[in-house]
């Protein structure tokens, strides 16, 4: 790896995965933990409960799938089934995300500057760097040198 790609991979951990990982993963693991432990132990569980715990699987299998492709240089050299199931991981990741966003932009509540610059640091850089990398995974062909 030559140090034009150390320097990009430097820059999307740093931007792209590690706000996500450090500021979002932990809260996100608890509150799925605190929403499936609450809905256990009240028997409350239902549809929407499911659903929220479901896109919260998607933000962890997204930002797991980040974190695999961007460490292995977009894949190369792994073989086609591994780069399917990380392109569907990075996708649910930028649907989570996005999803995130649109929901944000959408309620009746007015969020602030400052509340949106911290989302979209967040989560904008998560969402380019997997978009880029999900280009990347799609377009390489095996017989490319890698």
């Amino acid at each position: 790896m030559n140090r034009r790609w150390r320097v990009r991979q430097l820059v999307e951990l740093t931007l792209g995965v590690a706000p996500a990982t450090c500021l979002l993963l932990p809260f996100l693991l608890a509150g799925a933990l605190g929403l499936l432990m609450g809905s256990v132990a009240g028997a409350a569980f239902d549809w929407s409960t499911a659903l929220l715990l479901g896109w919260v699987l998607a933000s962890a299998l997204g930002l797991a799938a980040l974190w695999a492709v961007v460490l292995s240089d977009g894949g190369v050299g792994l073989i086609g089934g591994i780069r399917l199931v990380l392109s569907a991981g990075l996708l649910l990741g930028i649907a989570a995300a996005s999803r995130w966003i649109w929901i944000m932009g959408t309620s009746a509540h007015p969020y602030g500057a400052a509340t949106w610059a911290v989302w979209l640091v967040c989560l904008g850089g998560p969402i380019v760097v997997a978009s880029l990398r999900l280009a990347q995974l799609l377009s390489w062909q095996p017989d490319e040198p890698a």
